[in-house]
């Protein structure tokens, strides 16, 4: 059930009965751009720590506690050219109670707390906490660096999309521009959040849709008028292929590689294509689990995953550094056969069934709903539960021999730990 509290502002109540809490989260939405991105991840982790009437973590975690162990949280993540900075909510339900405590209005009043009324000191957030998180955020970043999996995955990222401002910077900003950031710069882009950004709120479990909307509509938000937080279908200009190997002091390497991926959200060719990637390296059944890591021994790990949002597949592989052109061939092979046919009967419906299980498993978290619901908002287009296995199950052998032969390898990163590459 969808209700409009305001132009800009939408409540989607998603009642179901299976879950003994209630999942609330309130999206702010905003084209992306490299300065707001560095800005929001900040203001998340500020919003999260205190408020005015909780002034620590502490006060926090004691109102949580007063709320039956309720579970609190920001977020931030970005589809294609949309920003998302999330507050997340996570409460029992009243059902479940030994006496009605109107848990969820006193679970909406709390959010409401967090986002609305910050910290304040002196017109500004209180320093001393935005410092804090200023100097936490900027050392969680920096220290991605030793987390090489994920290091390699970003100089992915960045060598893919270049000069993209958008792309190439990380869901969660930068560390340079992050320690930019004045109080007054903050405090003025937090303004500009909430008069400004779309907003989606969302409500799953067994509710009453016109309780939380008689609360929602009293929350201190004007009408917005904003066009620009939709994601529209890509075009898919040639890219030139980048190659860029780094030298470091590791025991194991990471070869990391990036396809062009034509294929979008919910297209034609959509569903052929998560059955592809399933089929190529994205579950414990995939050509390169089976073929590079189990078989051949080349990799340690070695997966897929499509980002359907931006026209991408990332291979990521962790390897010896002598190994890499073998790696690399092994890896052109997987999808040369699939592009030729060389997979059965018996291994496709293998994957089927393993992609449907994990959707439907994927139902017994209210998280999941959400995420639908808020990327349904987002392309405006609607899928049952019962309309996606179909799909699944319809994808044919000659149509993922078809996605195959459309996607191409633009990019490669290597960490290597050794000074020179294998030839």
């Amino acid at each position: 059930m969808q209700i409009q509290i305001k132009s800009g502002i939408t409540l989607t109540v998603i009642p179901v009965s299976q879950f003994k809490n209630t999942q609330v989260s309130v999206h702010f939405l905003e084209h992306a751009t490299k300065k707001a991105t560095s800005y929001r991840s900040l203001l998340a982790n500020i919003l999260e720590t205190s408020s005015q009437k909780y002034e620590n973590q502490i006060l926090v975690s004691q109102e949580l506690s007063r709320l039956y162990g309720a579970g609190f949280g920001t977020s931030v993540m970005r589809k294609q050219t949309v920003h998302d900075l999330a507050f997340s909510l996570s409460l029992p339900n009243d059902h479940f109670l030994e006496k009605s405590d109107r848990l969820l209005d006193h679970g909406l009043d709390f959010l409401a707390e967090m986002i609305f009324h910050p910290l304040i000191k002196n017109s500004l957030f209180h320093e001393q906490t935005f410092q804090r998180q200023q100097t936490n955020l900027v050392a969680y970043i920096n220290a991605l660096k030793d987390d090489k999996q994920s290091y390699a995955a970003l100089q992915l990222q960045q060598l893919y999309f270049g000069k993209d401002e958008i792309q190439s910077t990380p869901t969660f900003g930068e560390a340079d521009q992050i320690a930019q950031i004045t109080n007054q710069d903050l405090f003025d882009y937090y303004k500009k959040v909430l008069a400004h950004d779309r907003v989606e709120i969302f409500v799953v479990g067994d509710v009453n849709a016109t309780q939380i909307q008689t609360i929602v509509q009293k929350w201190p938000l004007s009408e917005r008028f904003d066009d620009n937080t939709d994601i529209s279908p890509l075009s898919y200009p040639e890219k030139q292929i980048h190659q860029k190997t780094e030298v470091q002091s590791i025991v194991q390497s990471k070869l990391d590689l990036a396809y062009q991926f034509p294929t979008n959200f919910r297209d034609s060719v959509y569903y052929a294509g998560i059955v592809f990637n399933a089929l190529f390296g994205g579950s414990p059944l995939s050509k390169l689990f089976l073929n590079v890591r189990e078989k051949a021994s080349l990799a340690y790990y070695a997966t897929s995953n499509v980002d359907v949002f931006n026209g991408l597949m990332i291979v990521q592989t962790g390897i010896n550094a002598a190994d890499k052109e073998q790696v690399l061939a092994i890896v052109a092979q997987q999808l040369k056969d699939i592009q030729a046919g060389d997979f059965s009967e018996d291994h496709l419906a293998q994957i089927k069934t393993g992609l449907t299980s994990n959707y439907i498993a994927s139902l017994d978290a209210e998280r999941s709903y959400t995420s639908r619901a808020l990327t349904n908002r987002l392309v405006d287009s609607q899928t049952s539960t019962k309309e996606w296995i179909a799909a699944i199950r319809k994808v044919s052998h000659s149509e993922i021999m078809a996605v195959a032969k459309q996607v191409h390898l633009t990019t490669s990163y290597f960490l290597s730990s050794e000074v020179k590459e294998h030839a």
